[in-house]
């Protein structure tokens, strides 16, 4: 089995010709949460018997957590401009040995952060705003 390195675990935007990696993340995450539908049904022939639960999936939803040192270059301004704007841009979100998700997103949360002797900060949070789009790594 082969491990992969999470530095790899990266989000792109678009800027019109290519797409550009965010700086400055260092922590990041990628959530995929799937929603249940339950489609239990008792036992009509012997209601008293126990019933076991069954679900079917639901509401799939999918997001990208990044936090590190903002990156005051054209891209760090973009994206929080994005999030003030509440523009729709498209972004690539690339899991090393998985595969890559394209489409366009959000910025859904954005924060800038930081204490009088640190470098300033950021949080941001991306949602899809349509389903995007899997190439599954070769």
């Amino acid at each position: 089995m082969s491990q992969q390195n999470a530095r790899e675990l990266v989000i792109k935007r678009y800027n019109g010709s290519t797409f550009d990696f965010v700086c400055g993340i260092r922590t990041r995450s990628m959530p995929i949460s799937n929603a249940q539908i339950d489609t239990t049904v008792p036992d009509c022939t012997n209601p008293s018997a126990p019933i076991s639960a069954t679900a079917m999936p639901g509401r799939q939803t999918l997001s990208f957590t990044g936090d590190g040192l903002f990156d005051n270059a054209q891209i760090g301004k973009s994206v929080a401009d994005d999030a003030r704007t509440q523009a729709i841009t498209d972004y690539q979100i690339i899991v090393p040995g998985y595969g890559t998700f394209e489409g366009p997103f959000m910025v859904a949360d954005f924060e800038f952060s930081g204490d009088m002797e640190d470098p300033l900060a950021f949080s941001a949070t991306w949602v899809p705003t349509e389903s995007p789009a899997f190439t599954a790594a070769s």
